[in-house]
């Protein structure tokens, strides 16, 4: 369980990075916040790779929006680690909810299984950084195809 809670940690940091940053110009999208987060279950699918269903809270006192195509790649001092999607998520306007993202990873294959479970134990996200790919899109329809390189997790853990 903390080896699935630690590789989709981030990605909640992610989540939020990119929905604050997505909709720049709303005075409200600045107050928007991740409240908590917390594996519902997960899956391995053989000894690289797993499934998991994360439950996030996520405060939202502005207008909806959704983000999809949420991809990425995990990497620690420069290294890649793991690549990583998330499924689309709705986020309803002016709500205080939890909701369920769906999410899977896959180690790079010059990371092996030990490293992975070594980086697990650390329990740290010192020397994490990912890159991004997302899309935004507000409930109108205005979207907005967001990417972000060498992202600090540590950074965006701290934020929350």
């Amino acid at each position: 369980m903390k080896l699935a809670r630690n590789i989709f940690l981030f990605l909640v940091a992610v989540l939020s990075f990119i929905s604050i940053e997505g909709c720049e110009g709303v005075s409200k999208i600045k107050d928007i916040k991740v409240t908590s987060c917390g594996v519902e279950n997960y899956s391995l699918k053989g000894l690289r790779s797993l499934d998991a269903v994360l439950a996030i809270g996520i405060d939202n006192p502005a207008m909806a929006f959704t983000v999809t195509g949420l991809s990425g790649i995990l990497k620690y001092m420069g290294e890649d680690v793991a690549f990583y999607t998330a499924d689309t998520v709705h986020v309803d306007k002016q709500s205080s909810k939890v909701y369920e993202l769906p999410c899977s990873a896959t180690l790079s294959e010059n990371i092996s299984l030990m490293q992975a479970l070594q980086f697990a134990r650390k329990g740290s996200l010192e020397g994490f950084t990912t890159d991004i790919e997302a899309k935004v899109k507000l409930r109108n329809g205005a979207g907005k195809t967001l990417k972000f390189k060498d992202l600090d997790l540590q950074e965006m853990a701290e934020r929350q």
